[in-house]
């Protein structure tokens, strides 16, 4: 435990509280997955420096929600110093939404909610989904979606419910030099930020998006073990942007919304 402390001490020497929004566990069927159990991720975690990491199991965004909650339920208790946990539904099973969402937050100790519309081949604008957003606003936990289709959805979803977080995956695909098709939206409410988990991208693309919609507004996001993790942090620790707005980014605006 020592070891692992020092090397996490070490991974912050530039002062920054790296919390990762966007995670996933276990195997995954579309492609090898080196780092798939908690522990080997933690010995990543470690050597790159961050302190947490949100977590969806790819047996959630699957074909078992169920059992892929319980495994992340599981490697929260195991760590729970290092691993937040995400619920995940199954929007074509409504009628079990609210049950699963119940046992997520009152057992499993769940404290966001995570969406994968593409997956599960179910539009976000669905019926479905507005038991998720309800819930939501009554529990107030934030809502990370793969995608959130069109602006004006989304701008409409954060209008009706201020209380909840929504957060913006895979930096909206975009690629860093045309238009930000989020811009508006998340400059128009508080309530709105997008992660960093996408790799399709163009140099300098962080700080463009930082003149666009602001630090404060952005979230660090990896999708590790999909995605390199050392690689995702790097383009926030070597960024050209000031130390303050780094902070903000790597940690400390997802500890914020996190915290209600």
């Amino acid at each position: 435990m020592k070891e692992k402390q020092e090397s996490v001490n070490c991974g912050r020497r530039a002062g920054l509280r790296v919390i990762d929004c966007h995670g996933h566990l276990g195997r995954f069927s579309q492609t090898n997955i080196a780092h798939p159990d908690a522990e080997s991720m933690l010995r990543v975690m470690d050597r790159v420096g961050v302190e947490k990491i949100c977590l969806s199991a790819f047996l959630s965004i699957g074909p078992d929600y169920e059992t892929g909650n319980d495994m992340v339920a599981e490697a929260v208790k195991m760590h729970p110093d290092r691993f937040i946990g995400y619920a995940v539904i199954n929007p074509n099973r409504a009628e079990m939404i609210e049950r699963e969402l119940d046992r997520c937050f009152d057992r499993l100790g769940m404290r966001a909610i995570k969406l994968h519309p593409a997956f599960h081949r179910y539009p976000v604008d669905g019926s479905a989904y507005w038991r998720v957003y309800d819930y939501a606003a009554r529990r107030r936990v934030p809502i990370l979606s793969h995608e959130w289709g069109r602006p004006q959805f989304l701008d409409s979803l954060a209008n009706q419910y201020p209380e909840v977080s929504f957060i913006i995956a895979h930096t909206g695909f975009w690629d860093g030099r045309s238009d930000f098709p989020y811009a508006e939206v998340v400059n128009h409410h508080e309530n709105v930020l997008i992660d960093l988990a996408y790799s399709n991208i163009y140099q300098d693309a962080l700080e463009r998006l930082v003149d666009l919609i602001g630090a404060e507004k952005i979230v660090f996001g990896s999708d590790f073990p999909l995605h390199d993790l050392a690689y995702q942090l790097g383009r926030v620790l070597f960024a050209k942007l000031s130390d303050e707005q780094k902070g903000l980014i790597a940690g400390e605006n997802m500890l914020r919304v996190l915290e209600g």
